[in-house]
């Protein structure tokens, strides 16, 4: 593959892109696009599929970059490549992004004038700069200050989540979320919280930025917070509003975290107690029904929770694990549901497990099982694990299957280097993908995609 780099006409070998300065970069463009072109018509690329440069993860976004992947056909990319494109696209998109809000600033400062003004700008912002911006773009009144508000502040104070976004290391979601949690404090207090977690954005889903945010600003301004707190705990209400679909929503906002959490486990509790194998509503569902009815004062049926004991259950491991429907059989019943099965399972949290492998429905090993983790062992792993290890998932490991990384069935033991928590939807993506997973020594859980890519998701708390 040739050397694009040094290739580029008005780059000398070993300089970059970025190295250009800024009233050159809108000359190369059109030199970068025509001689990518031209190395493709004359053989850089094979027929069958196109080849990308190895460092497409390093290449800064901006001309350059935009002419490599305006020159891509998608279809000529295989699985793992693809992902690299998207990858690629995603950081130019949040470069034009920054770009937009860095125009949008200039407009707020650029007194009347006209096409052919000369290039002036005012110290203060122009006065309904808001309507100029919401008729060039075609916004609402309402979305249109929104958006000059986001400029002014990421070009202003949040300068350098401005500067991140245009080197494409976040997008336009995570830096929405910096303006939010951020936008009120001190700029010292700002610089702090952001020497601490902005490398890392890029890295994390925008709900696990806003949790690591909302730790990081307790802990620097504990006095604000506290303050904001007391602010937004005056504010505390109810809201309803209609949806689309003719169904209406109520909201109870701004209030305690503590009271918020207890009201949610005293919903889930009840919830799961109600679902049941011939339940028919989603668990979801149950929540939405259950907190009405509280907030109603209806009585809401309760269910005991079974006391464990010993169960002789046959049942194949794909239907414990939620991975397949087939019925098991429980002694001295019968056949029984899946659901049945694994509500069976779950439920005995104390008692022996006496398990019978089956095989296309055959019997082909028996005995006691010590499969189901103790009540320590989940306690020890829900606090070292909050959360579903999958990339990005916040489920907290309460609501989750302890996943055996080795499988029982293949000599896997049940222990705590052998276990950790998956929600069943990423404990079902594991098995059927199916993904790989390894545990690494500092206790971080690398994933492998079923297109070769290696994602790494760090041990810590849920954000």
């Amino acid at each position: 593959m040739f050397d694009h780099e040094a290739s580029v006409i008005g780059l000398w070998p070993g300089q970059r892109p970025e190295d250009l300065a800024p009233e050159d970069l809108a000359a190369e463009e059109d030199a970068v696009y025509e001689h990518t072109c031209r190395e493709m018509a004359d053989g850089w690329l094979p027929e069958d599929r196109h080849l990308l440069p190895d460092d497409l993860e390093g290449l800064m976004p901006g001309p350059y970059l935009a002419a490599i992947l305006h020159a891509l056909d998608p279809g000529r990319l295989n699985g793992y490549d693809a992902v690299r494109v998207m990858q690629a696209r995603s950081r130019l998109t949040s470069h034009n992004e920054a770009g937009k809000l860095r125009a949008m600033a200039e407009v707020a400062f650029s007194p009347p004038g006209n096409a052919n003004s000369p290039v002036e700008r005012d110290s203060i912002e122009v006065e309904f700069v808001a309507a100029e911006i919401a008729a060039g773009l075609t916004l609402t009144q309402s979305s249109s200050k929104t958006e000059l508000s986001r400029a002014l502040s990421l070009n202003g104070r949040l300068h350098r989540v401005w500067s991140a976004l245009s080197a494409g290391s976040i997008d336009l979601a995570r830096a929405r979320v910096f303006e939010k949690a951020l936008g009120h404090l001190p700029g010292d207090t700002i610089d702090l919280v952001l020497d601490q977690i902005l490398v890392d954005a890029g890295n994390l889903t925008t709900g696990q930025l806003r949790a690591r945010l909302s730790r990081l600003i307790l802990a620097a301004d504990p006095d604000g917070s506290a303050s904001a707190f007391e602010e937004g705990l005056a504010d505390r209400g109810v809201a309803t509003y209609p949806n689309p679909d003719q169904t209406g929503s109520f909201l109870v906002h701004n209030s305690s975290p503590v009271d918020i959490a207890a009201a949610r486990a005293y919903v889930e509790e009840l919830a799961r107690r109600l679902k049941t194998a011939e339940e028919p509503r989603s668990l979801d569902e149950i929540r939405a029904d259950v907190a009405l009815d509280l907030l109603q004062g209806k009585c809401v049926h309760m269910r005991e929770p079974s006391q464990g004991g010993r169960t002789n259950l046959l049942v194949s491991a794909d239907t414990l694990l939620g991975l397949s429907n087939e019925p098991g059989e429980l002694e001295g019943y019968g056949p029984v549901m899946a659901e049945i099965a694994r509500k069976t399972a779950r439920e005995n949290v104390n008692g022996d497990w006496v398990f019978t492998v089956t095989d296309n429905g055959r019997p082909v090993a028996t005995g006691t099982l010590s499969r189901r983790p103790t009540a320590a062992q989940k306690r020890h792993l829900e606090a070292v694990y909050p959360t579903c290890v999958f990339p990005g998932c916040r489920q907290p490991s309460f609501q989750c299957d302890l996943d055996h990384r080795k499988p029982h069935s293949q000599g896997g033991p049940t222990h705590n280097d052998n276990l950790g928590p998956l929600c069943r939807h990423h404990h079902v993506v594991r098995h059927h993908a199916p993904w790989q997973l390894l545990r690494l020594p500092d206790g971080d859980h690398q994933w492998t995609s079923p297109l070769g890519h290696v994602y790494v998701r760090k041990r810590g708390p849920p954000g």
